[in-house]
């Protein structure tokens, strides 16, 4: 009589047996790495070179304006205090670019301890807004580990971590704060408020902007084989890299996502620009959409340009599969998205009766008001990237 054999662990759920990166099937050809790789060289040299002498505007003194506009200084002080707040736009612009770019090149679990952060601070300031709109008192605490278990989970998966273990993380959250809501002993009783305002938070601030992380971790890059394609003279520091330099910082995904997230950063820019010097047709007038008054048809299709020439840049960067398509489609489908997002959270601070969700950033609102473009994004972008890399050919 044959014996059976012993049962063998579901592959799904199969924990990894080493914490190390795994290389995942290739998104961008080997032969495109460097040259999808060298403009992001570049622009960070840029945007540091470019931060160096604008820095002293930070700590300038603003102009004294005269209040008399017949005053013969007023025009001149007008100029100088208008030249000074775009020196300071421009150097805040090129410094977040510099930090950006070295965030998203960190490695995954620096870059998933960041956007954690920034996730845990808009999913309490979405809190505020709807206690402010309505009677509800959402579970904070709940929501704020839950966001941090679904980054951890994400990022996990870089290496090895089947995304069984992430994607059970929102279905068990839901019924362990759900019983949480139900059987803790409060003055007053859960609502129905309480339950959807916690869970949406979670999912708008948290699990969606978790395909950052999976993005992001996406095709691990050995040290050695990026200090090969980008240098060839053997420096004593540099030739070292492999050792000292963490073993996911460069990945395929890291690629993409910066690719992505400074087209989306140009459709904002676009948008911007465009719907300023020549918006006419109001959005509420071709949409019936009256959420934000002020956005115009033109700004949105000068921002969808702006965002495809530079993802249509670095979709050929990267190779994609027919990039003069796959690349038009992406930009598209990133405006739309980040529009959708920004006008989310006109709607939230509207129905809060709020001018900013916060007051983190001085000046500039709160997080939310600076990643509203983001939060939408990465979903649609994970499945994209994934879909299209079935026809890249390494």
């Amino acid at each position: 009589r044959r014996s059976l054999p012993p049962p063998t662990r579901m592959s799904a759920l199969a924990l990894p047996t080493t914490l190390s990166p795994r290389a995942a099937s290739f998104i961008i050809p080997h032969i495109a790495l460097k040259q999808a790789l060298l403009p992001i060289v570049v622009v960070v040299v840029l945007c540091v070179l470019a931060a160096v002498p604008l820095s002293p505007s930070i700590s300038a003194q603003d102009p004294v304006v005269p209040d008399d506009p017949a005053s013969p200084d007023f025009k001149k002080q007008s100029k100088l205090k208008k030249a000074l707040g775009l020196q300071r736009r421009v150097f805040t612009s090129v410094a977040l670019g510099a930090v950006v770019s070295a965030w998203i090149f960190s490695g995954t679990w620096a870059f998933a301890l960041v956007l954690g952060w920034v996730g845990s601070r808009g999913l309490l300031e979405y809190y505020q807004l709807a206690q402010a709109s309505q009677d509800c008192r959402p579970a904070k605490k709940c929501g704020v580990a839950t966001v941090a278990i679904l980054m951890a989970t994400a990022c996990g998966h870089a290496y090895g971590l089947p995304f069984a273990y992430t994607d059970c993380v929102l279905p068990l959250a839901y019924i362990s704060i759900l019983a949480y809501l139900i059987t803790l002993k409060r003055t007053e009783k859960a609502t129905i408020a309480d339950v959807q305002t916690t869970f949406m938070g979670i999912f708008y601030v948290g699990y969606l902007p978790s395909f950052w992380v999976r993005l992001r971790a996406l095709g691990a890059i050995p040290a050695s084989d990026v200090y090969a394609m980008m240098f060839t003279s053997k420096s004593s520091l540099l030739s070292a890299a492999p050792l000292w330099l963490n073993p996911d910082i460069f990945t395929q995904g890291a690629i993409v996502t910066w690719w992505t997230m400074i087209s989306i950063a140009a459709s904002d820019v676009g948008a911007y620009f465009t719907g300023k010097n020549f918006g006419k047709t109001k959005l509420s007038e071709a949409t019936g959409i009256t959420i934000s008054p002020n956005k115009t048809v033109e700004g949105f299709l000068g921002g969808v340009a702006l965002s495809c020439v530079f993802i249509i840049t670095g979709a050929r960067l990267m190779n994609w599969p027919l990039w003069w398509l796959t690349g038009p489609i992406y930009g598209l489908m990133i405006s739309s998205l980040g529009l959708l997002g920004d006008l989310t959270v006109s709607l939230f601070k509207r129905d809060a009766g709020v001018k900013d969700t916060g007051n983190v950033l001085p000046g500039h609102g709160g997080l939310l008001d600076r990643v509203d473009s983001y939060l939408l994004t990465a979903m649609p972008v994970y499945y994209f990237v994934k879909f299209i890399s079935q026809w890249v050919k390494v």
